[in-house]
């Protein structure tokens, strides 16, 4: 007998959700079991990724020093408002 109704109409269209062909790479991949590779860390890089060292060493290299290299912002704030005091008792 030849199967005829709605319900067979409905079996003859069924796919495979989880074949990998109709999925997205990533959806395939987030399916995959989960495999641990060991990976050791470079000694140039903290564990979080960044370097660990300085690039410049500052105790070989004293022509390199921490005022050339970064900026005080508290020092400018502070001759900012000397040189304010200044013009303020200038004027009075």
């Amino acid at each position: 007998r030849k199967p005829s109704g709605w319900g067979a109409m409905m079996r003859s269209k069924k796919i495979n959700i989880w074949d990998k062909h109709r999925m997205r790479v990533d959806r395939w991949m987030i399916n995959l079991p989960y495999y641990e590779t060991k990976h050791n860390r470079p000694p140039w890089l903290t564990r979080f990724g960044f370097p660990a060292k300085p690039r410049s060493d500052l105790s070989q290299n004293k022509a390199i020093r921490i005022e050339d290299k970064y900026c005080n912002m508290s020092r400018l704030h502070q001759q900012d408002a000397a040189a304010r005091r200044a013009e303020k008792e200038g004027t009075e």
